[in-house]
This record gives C-alpha cells, sequence and structure tokens, in this order.
C-alpha cells in the first residue's frame, strides 16, 4: 500500500533533505578547512617565510641570471601570497637601472590540486609596475639570455607535461639563519600552472639602441593580462591596450589573441593576434621557432606601414631618402614574414598605398585616394634593407626595380619602366591641376646615394619621353615633345628637344642642375608661333602674383631665339632668378592693354589701348626681374622706336622707357592736337602742316617713368624735334621777321 502522505511525512522528508544538503555542504566546508589548513601547514613548516624568501630570491636570480631582490613575502592560506618590494637588476653592460620594480604583487592558488601533488596558481597580478626594455638587434634585448636559462631551469625530463618551479627548489634548499632546516623533501615532483597573469595600469620605457641615436618610447599606462599560462603548449590567450609615444608620433595599441607556448623548444605554435594601432587594424598568424637562439617565424599577417615601421621589420628613417621624401597618411600591408635572425627576416607581400601620400619638397605628390598598390621582397639583416624587387603600380602607371639601404650609410637602386602615361600627372603636382598632359616617358636608371652627403647623389641612364602634350587652362603650350633626359646626377642634359607650340615649332635645350635649389640654363628657338597664346601660357606657367596684368597684351606671328639661365621651382623663383637674352620679330602685330598706348592713341585717329604694327623687330632680355626690349616698327602710319625696361614684378619702368614715333600725318587726330593749342593759334589753319616734316611725318616722342599701370600726363611728352620741325616749318611760311613770334607761339604750345 502506498504511504500516504501527511504533513507530518512532508515535514520529515524535507527535514530529511535539508539535512543531507547541510551534510554535503559540511562535508565540502570540512574537505576546504582541511585542505587549507593542509596548505598552510606545508607552506608554512616546510617553507617559513624567511626560508620562502631565500629560495624565491636565490631560485629567480639562478633562472633568470639577474641580482633579484624581495621586501617580504606573505601567505595567506585564503587570499594566497603578497609580495612587496620586487626588484629585478637589468643585464650586465645595459642601462644602469632595473629591468622589473614592483611594490605591490599578488599571488592567489587552487586549493583541490595540492590532493594530486600539483601547485596551481590562480592569478598573478602587478599592480602599477616599471619595466624596462632594451633592443639593440632584430633579436637583441635586455631580457634575450634570461628565457634559455628559463627554459634549461623549467624542464622536469621525469614529467615532460609539467612545469616544476617548488619541487626544483627543493633540490637545493638555501640555509637561513635562525631556522631548523626541515627533513629532505619527497622527490616526487610537483606539477605547477599558472590561471593568469595581470599587468595593470604598469609602466614600460623601451629603448631602441639599434640606430646611431636611442630612440625612446614611454608606455604609461599598461595593461596587459595572459590566461592559462601554459610551458609546455597549452593554448593561452591575452589582451594588452597601452597607449606610447614612439619617434615622435604618438600610438594607442590594443590588441588580443592566442598562442601555444613550448619552453623547452623556446618556440610559438598556432599564434593568432588581432588589434589596432591609432585605430588601424592589423592582424597575423603562424609560429616562431627559435625565439632565443635565430627566431624563425612563418607568419601571415596584414598590418599599417607606421606599424612595420613601429616594429622594426621596416626602417623608420626610409621616408627620408632622399632628403625632402615625406610620407604621410594610411598605408595597409598583407605579407608573410619568414627567415630568421641570422640570415635575416624576409617580409614580402603587397602594400595598398591608395591612402598615402607622398611629397618630394615642393615638387611631386601623390594625393590621397589614388589607386596604388606595391608588391615587394625584402630582407631585413638589421645593418642592411634590401628590397629585392618591387613593382609599383600607380594609376595607370607599372615602374619595376630594387633598394638597398645600408642602415646610416647609403642606399642605391634601380628603376625600370616601359612608356608610362603622363596623363594623370596633372592630378597629383598641385600647380597643374586644372592643366592637361599627355605624351608618355621611360626610364631605366641607376641611383645611389651616401647619406648626409647630398653631392654623392648618382643617378645614371636615359629618361625617354614621347610625344608629351602639356595644355594650360584652355590653352596648349606644347605639344608632341620629344627628348631624351640624359641623366648623370648631379647634371640632366636634354639636347635638342623638338615640339610643336603656339601654332609654330620650336627646338630647345636643357641642363639641369641639382643642388641645394634646382638650376637650369636653356637655349630654345621658336618659328612663326602665335605670340598671344605664348604669352598668356608662359604667365600661366610661371606667374603667381596679379598674372592678368601680363595677358592680352602681345598678338602677332613671333620668331624667336633665346638663350638663359635661372633656378628654383617656383615661378616667383624662376622669375626672380632669371637671366638671359635674345631677339625676335613680329609681323601683323598689336600691343594692346598698356595706359601709355591709352594717352598716346589721343592723338591718333585710331582711339583705344591697343596699337597696330605691321611689323617690330627687336632685342629682349632679363635680369633680376627686369625685362628690358628694344622694338623697331616701321608701316603705313610710320616708324616707332621703343627702348625701356619694366619691373615685371612691380609693373613700373625700369628706370625708363623712351617712344620715339614718326607718324604720318593722316594717321594724327588733328581735332585732338588742336584742342591742347593756345587760343592765339585756334583756327590758324591745318596744325598737322604745321608739325609735320618734308615726309608727311609728325615726330612726336614720348618718355615714360614710374607706375606703368596710370595714365601718364603731359610731362611724359618730349617736344624737342617736333618744336624744330613745327619752327622751321613756320618760319618758312612767314619769313625771318616772325621768328621771336612764332617761337613764343610754340614755347606756350609746348610749355617750352
Amino acid at each position: 500500500m502506498a504511504q500516504r502522505v501527511t504533513p507530518e511525512n512532508n515535514n520529515s522528508a524535507a527535514g530529511k533533505f535539508l539535512k543531507f544538503v547541510l551534510l554535503a555542504a559540511g562535508g565540502f566546508v570540512a574537505l576546504f578547512v582541511v585542505l587549507s589548513l593542509g596548505a598552510w601547514l606545508y607552506i608554512s613548516i616546510n617553507y617559513p617565510p624567511a626560508k620562502l624568501k631565500a629560495i624565491a630570491t636565490d631560485k629567480l636570480s639562478e633562472s633568470l641570471k639577474r641580482k633579484v631582490s624581495i621586501g617580504n613575502i606573505h601567505f595567506n592560506v585564503l587570499s594566497g601570497f603578497e609580495v612587496t618590494d620586487l626588484h629585478v637588476s637589468n643585464r650586465a653592460g645595459w642601462a644602469a637601472q632595473d629591468f622589473v620594480v614592483a611594490k605591490d604583487i599578488s599571488i592567489s592558488y587552487d586549493l583541490f590540486p595540492l590532493l594530486w601533488g600539483k601547485i596551481s596558481l590562480g592569478e598573478i597580478k602587478l599592480n602599477a609596475p616599471q619595466i624596462l626594455v632594451e633592443r639593440r638587434g632584430l633579436n637583441q634585448f635586455n631580457f634575450s639570455d634570461m628565457a634559455a636559462g628559463a627554459a634549461t631551469a623549467a624542464m622536469v625530463p621525469e614529467e615532460p607535461s609539467s612545469f616544476s618551479f617548488v619541487s626544483a627548489a627543493e633540490a637545493a634548499p638555501v640555509p637561513v639563519k635562525g631556522v631548523t632546516a626541515a627533513a629532505p623533501p619527497s622527490k616526487t615532483t610537483l606539477l605547477f600552472s599558472i590561471g593568469s597573469v595581470n599587468i595593470s595600469h604598469g609602466k614600460l620605457a623601451y629603448l631602441d639602441e639599434t640606430g646611431k641615436t636611442v630612440q625612446r618610447s614611454d608606455l604609461t599606462d599598461l595593461n596587459f593580462k595572459i590566461s592559462n599560462v601554459s610551458f609546455v603548449g597549452g593554448k593561452s590567450s591575452f589582451t594588452l591596450s597601452t597607449p606610447f609615444d614612439y619617434n615622435k608620433t604618438h600610438y594607442d595599441l590594443a590588441m588580443n589573441g592566442g598562442f601555444r607556448y613550448f619552453m623547452s623548444s623556446q618556440s610559438i605554435k598556432e599564434l593568432s593576434v588581432s588589434g589596432t594601432v591609432n585605430g588601424l587594424g592589423f592582424g597575423f598568424s603562424g609560429d616562431a621557432l627559435n625565439m632565443t637562439d635565430n627566431f624563425s617565424p612563418n607568419m601571415d599577417g596584414n598590418a599599417s606601414l607606421e606599424m612595420l615601421k613601429a616594429s622594426g621589420l621596416v626602417p623608420g628613417t626610409l621616408e627620408s631618402m632622399p632628403k625632402g621624401l615625406a610620407l604621410s597618411g594610411p598605408a595597409k600591408v598583407s605579407f608573410h614574414l619568414s627567415g630568421n635572425v641570422k640570415a635575416g627576416l624576409e617580409l614580402k607581400g603587397t602594400a595598398d598605398a591608395s591612402d598615402l601620400t607622398i611629397q618630394y619638397q615642393d615638387m611631386f605628390v601623390k594625393a590621397p585616394k589614388t589607386v596604388c598598390k606595391v608588391d615587394f621582397d625584402a630582407i631585413n639583416s638589421g645593418n642592411a634593407y634590401n628590397v629585392k624587387s618591387f613593382h609599383v603600380v600607380y594609376q595607370d602607371w607599372a615602374v619595376d626595380g630594387s633598394f638597398l639601404y645600408k642602415n646610416g650609410i647609403s642606399y642605391s637602386g634601380e628603376l625600370h619602366t616601359k612608356d608610362l602615361p603622363l596623363a594623370g600627372l596633372s592630378k597629383d603636382v598641385p600647380k597643374l591641376a586644372k592643366d592637361k598632359i599627355d605624351g608618355t616617358v621611360a626610364m631605366n636608371v641607376t641611383y645611389s646615394q651616401l647619406l648626409n652627403k647630398p653631392a654623392s647623389l648618382k643617378v645614371v641612364g636615359p629618361i625617354v619621353f614621347k610625344g608629351v602634350g602639356i595644355t594650360l587652362g584652355t590653352e596648349p603650350y606644347i605639344q608632341n615633345l620629344n627628348a631624351q633626359i640624359n641623366a648623370a646626377y648631379p647634371v640632366f642634359k636634354i639636347p635638342n628637344a623638338t615640339f610643336n607650340g603656339f601654332d609654330g615649332t620650336g627646338v630647345a635645350s636643357l641642363v639641369l642642375t641639382v643642388g641645394k635649389t634646382l638650376g637650369y640654363s636653356y637655349v630654345f628657338d621658336l618659328k612663326n608661333v602665335n605670340a598671344q597664346k605664348l604669352i598668356n601660357s608662359s604667365v600661366d606657367a610661371y606667374v603667381t602674383k596679379n598674372p592678368d596684368n601680363y595677358k592680352d597684351k602681345l598678338y602677332g606671328n613671333l620668331n624667336f631665339n633665346y638663350k638663359g639661365t635661372g633656378h628654383g621651382v617656383s615661378g616667383d623663383e624662376m622669375i626672380a632668378s632669371a637671366e638671359g637674352s635674345g631677339n625676335y620679330s613680329l609681323t601683323n602685330g598689336k600691343v594692346a592693354g598698356y595706359q601709355m598706348i591709352s594717352y598716346v592713341n589721343n592723338f591718333f585717329k585710331d582711339k583705344g589701348d591697343s596699337i597696330q604694327l605691321d611689323d617690330v623687330t627687336g632685342t629682349l632680355a632679363m635680369k633680376n626681374k627686369i625685362c628690358s626690349y628694344t622694338a623697331n616698327n616701321n608701316g603705313k602710319v610710320g616708324t616707332v622706336k621703343i627702348v625701356g625696361a619694366i619691373n615685371i614684378a612691380t609693373y613700373y619702368y625700369a628706370p625708363e622707357m623712351n617712344v620715339t614715333c614718326d607718324i604720318h600725318k593722316d594717321f594724327l587726330n588733328s581735332d585732338s592736337i588742336k584742342a591742347v593749342l593756345p587760343s592765339q593759334l585756334q583756327g590758324k589753319g591745318d596744325i598737322t602742316q604745321l608739325m609735320a616734316d618734308s615726309n608727311g611725318n609728325v615726330p612726336i616722342d614720348f618718355h615714360f617713368t614710374g607706375d606703368a599701370t596710370k595714365v601718364p600726363g603731359m610731362d611724359c611728352v618730349n617736344l624737342n624735334r617736333l618744336t624744330n620741325v613745327a619752327l622751321n616749318n613756320f618760319l618758312n611760311q612767314q619769313g625771318s621777321d616772325v621768328q621771336n613770334k612764332a617761337q613764343n607761339v610754340l614755347n606756350g604750345l609746348f610749355g617750352h
């Protein structure tokens, strides 16, 4: 018969269950107490504080090959160990300060593993430690010699899957004054494990001593945690975050990952790391062998160029070769890392430099957001960075070559291309952003330079331009340019380049000399070019201040021979340094836009701000912003001769301009002339007849000074020749008895 459940029976069942729970819990608590007591007795009896401190300092000094000192060690059966004032000295012969200083270390442990002879540490926590890391080579650190010793000391042949620290210490106990030596401990090996190591708010000073000057980087807030610490291949995981400054650049680093570490072979397997530097992601995975003897990685990864420079895989000074080169912006690199420290670490992969900006002084810029990829194969041996080969694809360009950088000494290499289109060049040279360039260039050159010796730079080989065209604004500046640059740095020669331009043809030779500033000398011969297009395009190319002052001033068919010198790469530099001379001829010409022309035309029948010329011949010279010239014109209006100079920076006459005119009387405006005559000559006949010579030409001369943009006054008229002609004509008409009267009239007319 089934038992009837009564309230009393129900209470009894609940009481039994509660009793069972209490008994079970009591047993668990009892077991915990027993284990705690056993651990406390084991630690206290076998290793009292003084002896434990002596064992720890002795064993750590032996294993780490450093002098180790500890302030105090305290043990609590519930919380574990507390260590204060830990000091680990630096490697002998390196920086004279401690390798590690930790004021506060706590070590927790697990009780149950003691049942089967294993010491299992829970968490080792270091609060605000100070750490010094020094680097003197790719794998030469101030802790490099510590790892090998620790590996040897940590090996336990009888139990390859464990690491014994305490049993190794027990093998040779250190006598402590005032403490009776305990009986020799059991030879049974105690297993050893660590749950995690946690460094919070640490400070780490990193000294990179691989170059002539020491580069210091300070990690001011290092937070690092590694879980499941294993020395025999167990899977460990970690996280790290810290800000730091290196080589005058600030970084914010965060990363996490996992690996298997084998202390016996000093190798890492199944490494997998990901993270960010200044918001740029990176990651790598693979193996690393022989970490103390001959570091040999086999890894794939991706990182920014800045990350690779900070890691030492790419020289941080790479962008300073040649001097004046500047790189900015992110570049993502996908790579495979192999090789070894002794033979050199090999970095092979592809760099996506689309967001990278490249500038050399102020002459060339690779703008961001332009496609650029670099395939490379480089070996870093510490003393040299050898890019055995690279292949660059930039827009429509492809360049092959090699590059060898001997650390702190020199660099050299080769560049080879097929015909590269120049169509995209205007996008990368700011001054040409609104212009159009076409044609091709090809090069096969070698280059080399001793660092810090600019004069040692050598560039040898041909650079060939084919069918180059340059359109500035809406006007073609150069068309169908064919030339070869013969490079023998510091001199680059372009002999007999041919081109079409401004509706005509040209031949030019150029010699460039590279120094602190770019110097050049040139010769060119232009045939039948459009003067307006030539001058307007030249203004667009070189003039940066008030360019409209110089445009649309000269029209006609121009022949021009000129040779000159100069230096610099900006328009202002080039104009200020320009020096040279030549001769020209102009047919069907027109000069416009000058205030003095408007003034002179007031006395001619053709009004306006221009003067039409049948043909002009003359000379032109340039020196220190002063443009001097002569002009001789002959035509139906008569003859005009000009000798003068103008400062093209200030637009002042420099110092003057003299214009000698013999204008046919039919082209003069007699009404304008009469309007300025004194009242006593008004209505006395045709004044032009009085002033014209026997050929019917009226001699009017001008003398201009000051600001060429302002309207000149009456004082610019030179009346010497006109006075003599008018006086002679008047005397011939009136007779010698009125000579004095005529002279007075002319004086009143012209102010003489």
